[in-house]
């Protein structure tokens, strides 16, 4: 027999978890305390910080600065790539959609990469600081495996990768 309807009230309530109060943020360029609703911040209008999704600890969007073939390596290039840090990182890869002023999806040193952290490597005599990802890397969908995860020039250098293949096409 099914349960009263009492008794399915109960048990709804106490599945239903406690609405939890918004915390106020600070923000990072001049450490103001916002309330929480606030989308920027009340002193200098800085956006307030995304929340970075804890898989993506370590991954940051990056803007290819260079791409050039690595000597004698058919398949291998490398790369100069902005991720908002003082100096751009040295990535080599094989993906082959990769070219100058594309926004690409980056694995820094120390970022969890297949359940390992991901360390400095020699690839094809050249010295790689990270790695650029694939769609199915971050658990996107679409994208082809071993093609660089692009996204469009509206995310910024430094920031998180979305959680979700971004549409290129403007829609």
């Amino acid at each position: 027999m099914g349960k009263k309807p009492k008794e399915k009230a109960k048990a709804k309530a106490a599945a239903t978890p406690e609405p939890v109060e918004a915390e106020p943020w600070i923000c990072p360029n001049c450490e103001q305390e916002n309330p929480a609703e606030e989308a920027t911040c009340v002193a200098c209008e800085a956006p307030r910080p995304a929340v970075v999704d804890p898989k993506f600890e370590g991954y940051v969007v990056g803007l290819v600065q260079t791409c050039e073939p690595v000597p004698g390596k058919d398949k291998l290039k490398k790369l100069e790539v902005d991720v908002g840090d003082s100096a751009p990182l040295r990535i080599v890869t094989n993906a082959s959609n990769v070219k100058d002023g594309l926004r690409v999806v980056v694995a820094k040193v120390g970022a969890i990469v297949g359940g390992e952290p991901l360390a400095k490597a020699t690839v094809g005599g050249c010295p790689s600081e990270g790695m650029l990802c694939d769609s199915a890397m971050l658990g996107w969908s679409g994208g082809g495996a071993g093609a660089a995860a692009l996204l469009p020039d509206s995310f910024a250098v430094g920031g998180p990768p979305p959680d979700a293949r971004p549409r290129t096409d403007g829609k």
